[in-house]
């Protein structure tokens, strides 16, 4: 069996499109069929991976799968790319929020219209770059795959947005369905002690056990390594700006190693 999976935390600037975009990658890379769903509003992902396009096409769009009227299948809205597929976020996606939050079954449509037809018949892995806000579009996600993978820049008001997503909306959630928590990711690090102290304080929390070995404080200490989490590297922007993944761009970036280790902690948790 295959799994679908958030990549979310209701505050923005995180990085999360970066990890949802380089995670689906990475598990092409490991032999998988994938399917990048983008699901915030600002269609990030959608242009990040050259198809800014279709952020604003006509129908048959994301819009059209997630209604009550006569759903289209989401397959008729995926388009093909060379290592992944891409469900494409569209303009409209504000509007199918309030649709979502007026159906009685809204908050089912992601597990429902998307999720179900297509994983494990089409596809092994369903990656879900989730809006940035707590929300029904956002809840809809998590409930549709029903795991998570949570990136956090090693600041004070990221950590509060973790605090506030995880008691506001997760806990909540788990509270109905089976919610599981796959990764805490210390994301776009460069290296200083707020860092090192945030990662101490996680590392001292109930999370401790969501921490990837790479994104542990020893990483600091250790002479072979680049430091904990994924580093802070240029390539990320530039690849997103020519519409590439990290390994599209640049194929021997040390940061593909970290990204196979995620791929292979969302393999081992399915």
């Amino acid at each position: 069996m295959g799994r679908a999976v958030s990549v979310s935390l209701q505050k923005g600037g995180v990085g999360k499109t970066t990890i949802a975009i380089n995670l689906a990658d990475a598990l092409a890379d490991r032999g998988h069929d994938v399917l990048l769903v983008d699901l915030d509003q600002q269609g990030n992902a959608t242009e990040g991976v050259g198809l800014k396009a279709a952020y604003e096409r006509d129908s048959p769009h994301v819009g059209d799968v997630l209604t009550d009227d006569d759903p289209v299948d989401a397959s008729e809205v995926v388009v093909e790319r060379d290592a992944f597929d891409v469900l494409p976020a569209h303009v409209d996606l504000d509007e199918i929020e309030d649709r979502i939050r007026n159906s009685t079954f809204g908050m089912l449509w992601v597990r429902r219209r998307i999720v179900e037809p297509l994983l494990d018949d089409a596809y092994d892995y369903i990656v879900v770059d989730s809006p940035p806000s707590l929300g029904p579009l956002s809840d809809a996600a998590l409930i549709g795959t029903g795991s998570v993978i949570v990136p956090l820049l090693m600041s004070e008001p990221s950590v509060s947005g973790f605090e506030r997503m995880w008691d506001q909306q997760v806990v909540p959630i788990r509270n109905e369905v089976e919610l599981e928590l796959l990764a805490v990711v210390p994301n776009d690090l460069s290296g200083n002690n707020e860092e090192r102290r945030i990662i101490e304080d996680l590392e001292d929390s109930p999370f401790e056990e969501h921490l990837p070995a790479f994104c542990q404080s020893d990483e600091f200490d250790d002479p072979d390594s680049p430091g904990p989490g994924i580093r802070h590297r240029i390539a990320f922007s530039r690849a997103w700006r020519d519409g590439e993944t990290l390994r599209e761009y640049d194929p021997d970036n040390d940061m593909l190693d970290r990204l196979d280790q995620l791929a292979e902690i969302v393999e081992n948790d399915a």
